[in-house]
């Protein structure tokens, strides 16, 4: 597991860590060991030995770097849901986090400088972009010039970013598509970040930008201010699974 490097127009207080996950492997009985019974179960009932180890490991160096910061053993963390599945410490210590895997790769991001939200996933020539546009993009991502309908690689990018922000929001991901617009930053953050168009007020002052990826990958990270509300369905990952 290693720091990851960011943009220099991301704000302090937040940071990215890459995980590199074995996927030839079974899950280490270290890192079960680690994990909620609730956890455990989610994990294991994945058919594939590949998605075990995604959902297993990812959370065990969640749970590690989490138990590092708060000065708490890992498997003694209690973590929260949301109603859309988003986790959270029960426990407010300041710090917020969000984790996303594709392939063999994850990413954690952590922030102490307000909700966060992370997504990865490989570049799929195959992908019918063209086809799964209007249902992902508004129509002013679509009239926005970007190559959305044509390009697999361009709509992959744009999918990270989108599902980033919702993902900071707390936000189910396919009820919300169309009510965010991600947009070319016109040179704003270096060309680092992407303009968000939206039109709810509890959404003011998210942020997301496009960060490094392994080759083959396309990933971003969203943080919204420290102002942002705080879902009211939350529930214990003692009665609901976690992502």
């Amino acid at each position: 597991m290693q720091r990851w490097p960011l943009p220099e127009t991301i704000p302090p207080g937040v940071e990215v860590w890459l995980l590199k996950l074995d996927l030839q492997l079974p899950v280490p009985d270290s890192d079960l060991s680690l994990l909620s019974e609730n956890e455990r179960i989610r994990a294991l009932r994945y058919r594939r030995q590949e998605d075990q180890v995604r959902s297993a490991v990812t959370r065990a160096a969640l749970r590690r770097i989490l138990g590092a910061r708060a000065m708490l053993r890992p498997d003694k963390l209690d973590l929260v849901v949301n109603c859309h599945g988003k986790p959270r410490l029960q426990d407010d210590l300041g710090i917020e986090f969000n984790v996303s895997h594709a392939g063999c790769f994850a990413l954690i991001a952590l922030s102490t400088n307000g909700q966060v939200g992370v997504d990865i996933e490989s570049h799929d020539d195959g992908i019918d972009a063209k086809s799964l546009s209007p249902y992902v993009f508004s129509s002013l991502e679509r009239r926005s010039g970007l190559r959305l309908a044509d390009e697999a690689e361009d709509f992959i990018e744009r999918w990270v970013a989108k599902e980033s922000v919702l993902k900071a929001l707390g936000l189910g991901i396919s009820e919300h598509l169309q009510a965010i617009s991600i947009l070319p930053g016109n040179g704003q953050c270096n060309g680092q970040c992407y303009e968000i168009a939206h039109d709810n007020p509890d959404w003011a002052g998210i942020k997301v930008w496009s960060i490094e990826s392994p080759v083959g990958y396309a990933a971003a990270l969203a943080v919204k201010n420290h102002d942002s509300f705080l879902d009211s369905c939350e529930v214990s990952q003692q009665h609901q699974g976690a992502l």
